[in-house]
């Protein structure tokens, strides 16, 4: 069955317009009909339509149940791809997987220096609704990265940065440590630079390899999650 995205449904309780449409208008729902929502705030709910209005569709809660959240917290912060479509996909497939936050890197190699965060931040509710996570992934602004890594959102138990220049460092999946708060940073097309990873590696952060193999950024980021998804046993 499927659900329907309301960040307060208790002390609002009315669909936005587009949830309202595609409730009406796309599976005809009407008052009376059982609908589910998720707050992606761990809330989950049954509710009962009270007036099927496909601008703005009136509900009632009928039950309330709280799911607890993963233990253990992953942040990704990414570079964006050129090809805006790329992160788009991995934003999808990333909150899929239960990554908790994403944040956007502005790096020296970074092509694209503008990203429409509504349109991401649609992928990420999108994705909670299909997989069924019931925790929204935070989506953070592009942030520039000399700025993010001496930022407190770098004070983690964890932090990696993926770097492929030089063939020397460990894998990710060797030095990654289970039940821990993980933050891991993917580089652009072209990599971070040697002097970023420095920095990073200044304020705390360990660079790692994801792999013999050259990898998209996008994909770089899915590995990187899988990779904490195993380690963690998720």
């Amino acid at each position: 069955m499927n659900y329907y995205y309301h960040p307060d449904p208790e002390s609002k309780p009315v669909l936005n317009g587009e949830e309202s449409m595609h409730a009406v208008k796309v599976l005809r729902k009407k008052e009376g009909d059982e609908i589910l929502i998720m707050d992606g705030k761990g809330g989950k709910y049954k509710a009962e339509i009270t007036d099927a209005n496909f601008r703005k569709c009136s509900f009632k809660i009928t039950q309330k149940k709280l799911i607890d959240k993963r233990p253990h917290t992953i942040h990704l912060a990414i570079a964006p791809t050129k090809n805006i479509d790329r992160l788009e996909w991995f934003v999808e497939k990333a909150c899929e997987l239960g990554v908790d936050q994403i944040t956007i890197l502005l790096t020296k190699r970074t092509e694209r220096k503008k990203i429409n965060l509504e349109r991401i931040e649609k992928k990420a509710i999108s994705a909670m609704k299909q997989s069924k996570n019931f925790w929204k992934c935070q989506i953070n602004d592009l942030i520039a990265f000399d700025q993010f890594v001496s930022s407190p959102a770098t004070n983690t138990q964890q932090s990696y940065i993926a770097y492929a220049e030089t063939g020397h460092e460990s894998s990710l999946h060797q030095l990654l440590q289970p039940n821990k708060e993980t933050l891991i940073m993917i580089g652009p097309e072209g990599d971070f630079t040697s002097e970023e990873v420095q920095l990073a590696v200044k304020h705390g952060s360990v660079a790692v390899n994801l792999g013999a193999s050259i990898l998209r950024t996008e994909t770089a980021g899915v590995i990187a999650v899988h990779t904490f998804n195993l380690v963690n046993g998720f």
